[in-house]
């Protein structure tokens, strides 16, 4: 079975923060890429096209409105949760996912296995959070490793128990 990681960067008030290059590793190490819709034209508009050539990409979205054109990049627009689910079920390996709303789908349908927090060290301030949209679902939750990262940013790994 395939493992989901989730990473959520954020401020230490839980506000989004953009990623760095531990996603960029996890991603490079990962068998495929899982995002939103949002996160997905965030990533294509910062690099005027798709800089990830050689993973397979999934996109969780009402439609597909696939910019690509000549990249592994597929989108799921049906039953996301059923689809992401077989995906796991079929094989081994790492599946890596960024962004707020595939991380709201993959906690509130107990998909994600392991959560690597990253926060910076800066309060941003305002309403909106990292992770949101997440409903309680009484999973446990155990704190895997912690660490320092570049003498300022504090990378936690949290696993499903």
């Amino acid at each position: 079975m395939k493992q989901i990681t989730l990473y959520v960067y954020q401020s230490i008030d839980g506000c989004p923060a953009r990623a760095d290059k531990q996603v960029d590793d996890a991603i490079g190490k990962a068998d495929c890429l899982l995002l939103d819709e949002e996160t997905y034209l965030d990533v294509f508009m910062n690099h005027l096209g798709w800089p990830i050539t050689e993973k397979e990409t999934f996109v969780v979205a009402q439609a597909d409105c696939n910019l690509t054109e000549k990249q592994s990049v597929k989108f799921i627009t049906g039953d996301a949760v059923a689809e992401i689910g077989r995906m796991k079920a079929a094989g081994d390996g790492v599946m890596v996912a960024y962004g707020e709303g595939i991380a709201a789908m993959l906690l509130n349908s107990g998909l994600a296995d392991e959560i690597v927090a990253i926060t910076l060290p800066k309060v941003a301030g305002g309403e909106e959070k990292a992770l949101s949209g997440i409903k309680a679902d009484n999973a446990e939750w155990v704190v895997r490793s912690c660490r320092l990262l570049d003498s300022e940013k504090v990378r936690t790994v949290y696993g499903r128990v």
